[in-house]
């Protein structure tokens, strides 16, 4: 055992910011995917582009959703149990279970996309479902390694393989999408065809060629589809080479003092035990949000049938090039591809904080030190609030300059986007704080209670999106509502549980309260400086960037004043003592 407390792992914070540096690189790099693919798709590519994706997560949750949470609590256990034979053996076994499940998930979507794009009536996004089935597979393969670092508390090749998986999908996307875009535009002019279909006018105000580039979408979305598939080869090439040649690290002594592994029956036992729940509540978000879009889908097109006078009165002059045809699905684009990527910001990087949890707190949890179990799950609760409230705050106060910085090519998209963003950015508050609190009660062995939670939530999501974006003066905003209220849930009663069932007495003024107040005033600071430059020196680019400086500038010093944070949450820090002493001295931490 001495062996094992000499081994070297991340705590964690500081997996939590390596996970957290790799997780701002691909945004960054998704930021420089996503808005000009915005610019080639429009709302109408956008649309076919975000049902395709749509449809694949609930397959990919199935597919890996549990088992990599459950090799990452099972390793760290075993490791610090100084089982290490136990830890390979696990992974041998994962690699086994993922290729069948990966392989079996390949084959569904293979027969489920057909049936299902003509059972919507969208057959525009069938080639963009086909370009993504393949990736469900490298996925697994890349959930496996994952799993067994993190289990180590190795955040690194996670991290790596994400930045990996990222810039395949923006080199490979982008240059599929605008290939395809180009080559069929030149047929346009060449023949008067897209594909071979003759293109005509379709009665609205749209002219000849703003037609033939709404029939160009779809395959030009395919091609970007496509980037995410070639992206996750890179990232399951990369994870398999590292592990041929760096492998896991463990030394002769420490496989050599290890016991005999259990049997792969035992680890199956254990390993369906844990993952499941997870598999379950996972996939019933996921399985949820396929019927949310299915049913915003449904919902939409009711709304324009019941009264499209109404729905378009919401919106002005904007929706005029649109078709009542064409309006649900630009509604929906506009909804999936605009104000949802900005918004699913704070819960991604929360999301790494309960990665790092699992295997950090599994570990305290099996050794029942319960003051590291105090701090681990404080830290995680207060850094979650430190981010998604901030976040929060700014979406709802910007939404519509930061929309038009992100997309200035696309102002229809923006004006439209534009509320729906302003509702989303109170719903990100909620969805990244549930995050790490969900993974914390797996850790501790109640995996089962956020399944609980999830199903109650998602209910409540799919009857108020049912009644709401069905009504025309409010449309598709009903649909962030519905997340908003799921959210809300979710996490109040994943927090409840959590204080029950670890027995720690949750500070809530140290952990939600003080960010809560910091979040209050650079939310303030952002739109009072906004206010006073737009009437200044009018909207812009530099308005909006000082703002969002000046927001960010107030928010630390808040976070200084109210002393948000703790000695503990600084000493995890690398170099975490000196950078503590000094904040003691500007009395900024106690």
């Amino acid at each position: 055992m001495n062996q094992v407390k000499k081994r070297k792992h991340q705590n964690l914070i500081q997996g939590s910011l390596i996970l957290g540096v790799a997780t701002a690189l691909v945004k960054v790099i998704g930021a420089i995917y996503r808005i000009p693919l915005n610019g080639i798709l429009g709302g109408d590519g956008g649309g076919a582009f975000s049902l395709a994706y749509d449809i694949y997560l609930p397959i990919y949750t199935i597919a890996m959703a549990g088992l990599p949470v459950a090799i990452s609590r099972m390793v760290a256990e075993s490791v610090s149990e100084g089982r290490f034979k136990d830890a390979r053996a696990l992974l041998k076994l994962a690699r086994r279970v993922f290729l069948i499940t990966g392989l079996l998930c390949l084959a569904l979507l293979l027969v489920a996309v057909p049936i299902y794009v003509n059972g919507i009536n969208r057959p525009d996004a069938l080639w963009s479902m086909l370009a993504i089935t393949p990736s469900i597979l490298f996925c697994c393969m890349m959930s496996t390694y994952r799993g067994y670092y993190e289990g180590l508390r190795d955040m690194y090749p996670t991290g790596i393989s994400q930045v990996i998986e990222a810039c395949g999908k923006l080199f490979a996307g982008l240059g599929f999408a605008y290939a395809v875009k180009e080559f069929l535009y030149a047929e346009f002019e060449r023949s008067g065809t897209v594909m071979g279909k003759v293109i005509e006018l379709d009665g609205t105000t749209a002219t000849l060629e703003q037609v033939a580039l709404k029939a160009i979408s779809p395959y030009s979305a395919a091609g970007a589809i496509l980037g995410i598939t070639i992206g996750s080869v890179f990232g399951a090439v990369y994870l398999m080479l590292r592990y041929r040649i760096v492998g896991d690290r463990f030394t002769a002594e420490e496989l050599a003092a290890s016991p005999e592994p259990r049997r792969d029956r035992e680890h199956f036992k254990m390993l369906i035990a844990i993952a499941v729940p997870i598999v379950l509540g996972s996939l019933t978000t996921q399985v949820a949000s396929l019927v949310d879009l299915t049913l915003v889908n449904i919902q939409l097109d009711a709304a324009v049938k019941t009264n499209a006078e109404a729905l378009r009165a919401c919106y002005g002059s904007i929706l005029d090039g649109q078709t009542d045809q064409s309006l649900p699905n630009f509604l929906y684009g506009c909804y999936r591809s605009y104000a949802y990527s900005l918004y699913n910001l704070a819960p991604t990087i929360t999301s790494v904080i309960g990665v790092t949890a699992i295997p950090v707190l599994a570990t305290a949890w099996k050794a029942k030190d319960n003051s590291a179990i105090k701090i681990n799950i404080e830290s995680s609760i207060r850094i979650s609030s430190l981010i998604a409230l901030p976040a929060g705050a700014g979406l709802f106060a910007l939404s519509y300059p930061i929309l038009n910085l992100i997309y200035p090519l696309n102002p229809v998209e923006t004006a439209v986007s534009t509320p729906i963003l302003r509702v989303l950015g109170l719903t990100t508050i909620f969805a990244a704080m549930t995050i790490p609190a969900t993974s914390m009660l797996q850790a501790i062995g109640k995996q089962r209670i956020p399944v609980y939670n999830m199903i109650i939530g998602v209910i409540l999501k799919i009857g108020i999106n049912y009644f709401l974006v069905s009504i025309p003066s409010i449309n598709v905003i009903g649909a962030p509502i519905g997340t908003a209220i799921c959210y809300a849930y979710i996490f109040v009663a994943n927090f409840v549980a959590l204080r029950k069932y670890s027995a720690v007495k949750i500070n809530v003024i140290g952990t939600m309260i003080k960010p809560l107040i910091c979040a209050a005033i650079c939310g303030g600071a952002a739109y009072g400086t906004h206010l006073l430059l737009s009437s200044l020196r009018g909207e812009g680019s530099i308005t909006t960037v000082v703002s969002v400086a000046v927001a960010a500038l107030a928010y630390v010093i808040s976070m200084g004043f109210t002393r948000t944070l703790t000695k503990n949450d600084v000493n995890m820090l690398p170099k975490g003592q000196k950078i503590a002493k000094v904040l003691e001295k500007i009395h900024w931490i106690d």
